[in-house]
């Protein structure tokens, strides 16, 4: 099942987002992000983000759910609200759609 990543702090893999846009009917992927926020580097597997890009992810996601897709907007805030409940000034998240 296609999903949004990260590791936990005992090593684990941890899901944040399962892929949702064929139920809903929508296209996202997890690279949108940069585009539609300019937030997070493109790291091998997927995308690293500082705190402050988080807190960035959580705040324009709630600004503009209304110009993007659910999905994708479901997304970020699971990706944001993930992170702020794991250790570490970096975060990367891996994708597999």
């Amino acid at each position: 099942m296609p999903s949004v990543t990260t590791t936990a702090p005992d090593g684990s893999v941890l899901t944040v987002h399962v892929y949702a846009g064929d139920e809903l009917g929508e296209d996202y992927s997890f690279a949108d992000i940069v585009e539609a926020f300019a937030l997070g580097r493109p790291v091998e597997g997927g995308l690293e983000f500082t705190r402050k890009e988080l807190r960035d992810l959580l705040n324009f996601a709630n600004a503009y759910s209304f110009d993007h897709p659910e999905g994708f907007i479901e997304m970020c805030l699971e990706v944001a609200r993930t992170a702020a409940t794991l250790p570490g000034e970096k975060l990367v998240f891996h994708s597999d759609f």
